[in-house]
């Protein structure tokens, strides 16, 4: 972002005695999204789904269709409705506000928010439906932007979640009484469920005062990056728009950075293939334990609003669709068409709303540090804090520094478990426990059995990549640019369609958007010749003269390229394959080779395999809940000659030999805090 943006923390002012329970107690009269003639009710929104036009007809149909008496069909679509429907009660919200509050302090936690765009997003609403598409790290998420709501007395958004929370007790209804909304993984196979949702949250857009809200991606992100969008919830969304029920929606990107993640270390076991634990009340109040910690700080940063009427820059185009009635009409192909475009071009507003945090910062610092089995002097620490800031900067990051030195101390306190200084102030990564596996885990591991051994040092380094992962999409372009010049590639038409083949590989790991490729690519090329990363040599480009920035670029894409050619070998051996068998044995080839340790994650895996499909080496084939691969010979070994003549030729001891490396038993000392 070019802008800069000016946070505030919401929390600050209540953190008084009585700040909390009078915040959360005052007189609150929220202004609505949308002012209709008529304020429905929850209940009355069911009711109006319940008996209209369109689920009669398609009750009369399923009837039918299934020899199933009407009536019968009707008590299973009310069902339904009473499982997913969200109720409203604020006494509940104002408890569970006074608990949320307690929590972020028990926490130490600030919650920073770009202010001026929400106070001007307010200001706007009141004429047509708004849809929250926030990014999805982490389950704070959800209480984040109601809190934020409530906060601007603005109406509380009806929240999208998962079954997963549905059936926890207690917390499932007290969530659905703060406005949560309860849908299925999946429709496949219940046609009448997926009927009932469909309109269900149509009518919601289309009829209820507050905002909506649901995530893009449709699943936390374990890897900290973006995610490719699912257009399920969006499609549902805009079907209001697209019937011309409403005059015209608007789209707020969101991108919410945490200076810690809560669920850090379950992320790093789910990417070595430890099974993720069910959720549960009990589990809930169990984490609780945990959280008398320092956190730090989230940044809630809300892009520029989005009005569809702009952003299709014409009327919606009269289809057969609009001469039934409102209630009765479905998406077209063409619709779908620009659903999947806006879906697209939203993952990249909140790409650009990305927070470079000093997690992220003082992440890099110690992930090169890694790379170059070189411990740093705290001094060191803080100029190279600053070299990257000034990188980051330079792509167009938005940047949360304040004062750099305290904020390094802070993040230091926030991160002690994971890094910390030595009795010389040297920054170093803390080792974690050796993990027991119990035999029922083992069985249900989802890859190759690492050796403890190898978890041991893989754990931390995955946790420290996971922070590294938000602000990487600044680097990929001139990375892959750079690293295809260094292998002898000069013309700048050769490596073009080089450049364009790498990003394809990567998609599923760096999301992008294809048409804004052609500004991307010029933009990171100008980048490495402005800071001589390359330089012109008459009409081809040579390697530039800067080191530093070179190496950057090396190690920061080294995890997917490691990923990337490591699956490319294993599917040339295999041939074909199922996707949980060829990532165990990509996991397993990691290992033997003491890879970078995230380059052993199943998920980066498993979007390698899908970038080597969408770049067509691999063909791909669903069977049941698994995925079979089978190698295109020709068009693999050309890909596979790419990525290994691009590859960086770091060498790095990742394990016990490598000097930065701490061991828990080991003496440390963090530093004070200073908060």
């Amino acid at each position: 972002m070019s802008e800069k943006v000016h946070f505030v923390d919401i929390l600050k002012p209540r953190n008084t005695q009585f700040g909390i329970f009078k915040f959360m107690t005052r007189s609150w009269v929220p202004k609505k999204s949308l002012v209709l003639e008529k304020c429905f009710t929850p209940q009355e929104l069911k009711d109006f789904v319940a008996n209209s036009v369109f689920m009669d007809s398609f009750l009369e149909a399923e009837s039918v269709r299934q020899g199933v008496d009407k009536e019968q069909l009707r008590k299973e679509m009310l069902g339904y409705l009473d499982e997913m429907a969200f109720e409203k009660k604020i006494h509940v919200v104002r408890w569970m506000g006074i608990a949320f509050l307690k929590i972020c302090f028990m926490m130490k936690i600030g919650v920073f928010v770009n202010e001026p765009v929400v106070l001007k997003l307010k200001a706007s609403m009141g004429k047509n439906p708004v849809l929250f598409l926030p990014t999805h790290r982490s389950y704070a998420d959800f209480c984040l932007m109601t809190y934020l709501c409530f906060h601007y007395d603005i109406d509380l958004p009806a929240v999208a979640a998962g079954m997963d929370f549905h059936s926890m007790a207690v917390v499932g209804q007290r969530m659905r009484e703060m406005c949560a909304f309860y849908i299925r993984r999946t429709l496949v196979g219940a046609p009448l469920y997926a009927a009932t949702l469909r309109h269900y949250v149509r009518t919601v857009v289309a009829r209820h005062s507050a905002p909506v809200e649901f995530f893009l991606e449709g699943t936390r992100s374990r890897s900290n990056k973006s995610l490719m969008p699912r257009y399920g919830m969006l499609s549902m969304t805009l079907m209001p728009y697209f019937a011309r029920e409403v005059a015209d929606v608007t789209i707020v990107p969101v991108n919410i950075s945490y200076d810690r993640l809560m669920e850090l270390t379950l992320f790093a076991y789910e990417h070595l293939g430890v099974p993720k634990p069910k959720e549960s009340t009990e589990g809930l109040l169990k984490s609780l334990q945990s959280l008398n910690d320092h956190f730090g700080n989230i940044y809630v940063n809300i892009g520029t609003p989005i009005s569809l009427n702009e952003y299709f820059r014409r009327e919606v185009p009269n289809t057969v669709e609009t001469l039934k009635p409102v209630d009765l009409q479905q998406m077209t192909a063409e619709q779908l068409a620009a659903v999947q475009s806006l879906a697209g071009h939203v993952v990249a507003l909140q790409q650009d709303c990305t927070t470079v945090t000093i997690s992220s910062l003082i992440s890099m610092v110690l992930m090169q540090s890694l790379m170059k089995n070189k411990s740093l002097h705290y001094d060191e620490v803080l100029k190279e804090v600053e070299w990257f800031a000034t990188m980051f900067k330079g792509l167009g990051a938005n940047v949360y520094e304040g004062d750099l030195k305290i904020n390094l101390e802070r993040i230091l306190v926030v991160h002690r478990r994971m890094f910390t200084l030595d009795a010389g102030r040297h920054l170093r990564l803390v080792s974690s426990a050796v993990m027991d596996v119990t035999a029922d885990v083992k069985n249900k591991m989802k890859g190759h059995t690492l050796k403890a051994e190898t978890m041991v040092n893989a754990v931390p380094i995955i946790e420290l990549q996971t922070y590294v992962n938000p602000v990487l999409h600044y680097l990929v372009p001139p990375a892959i640019i750079y690293l295809l010049v260094k292998s002898g590639v000069q013309s700048k038409e050769d490596f073009k369609k080089k450049y364009q083949l790498m990003r394809t590989m990567l998609s599923h790991e760096f999301f992008y958007v294809e048409k804004n490729e052609e500004a991307t690519f010029n933009k990171a090329l100008q980048y490495c010749i402005d800071n001589e990363v390359l330089a012109r040599d008459g009409d081809a480009f040579i390697v530039g003269a800067n080191e530093k920035l070179q190496f950057v670029l090396e190690w920061s894409i080294l995890p997917a390229l490691t990923t990337l050619m490591n699956c490319a070998d294993v599917m040339a051996e295999m041939v074909r394959g199922m996707q949980r068998a060829v990532c165990a044995r990509v996991q397993a080839r990691g290992e033997a080779r003491g890879a970078q340790p995230y380059a052993l994650s199943l998920p980066a895996a498993a979007h390698a395999l899908r970038g080597l499909h969408a770049a067509e080496a691999l063909l791909r084939a669903r069977f049941g809940k698994d995925v079979k691969y089978e190698t295109v010979p020709y068009v693999m070994e050309k890909h596979r000659k790419l990525i290994h003549g691009i590859f960086p030729k770091i060498e790095t001891d990742f394990g016990a030999g490598n000097s930065v490396i701490i061991g828990r038993s080991t003496s440390s000392r963090p530093v004070a805090s200073r908060l």
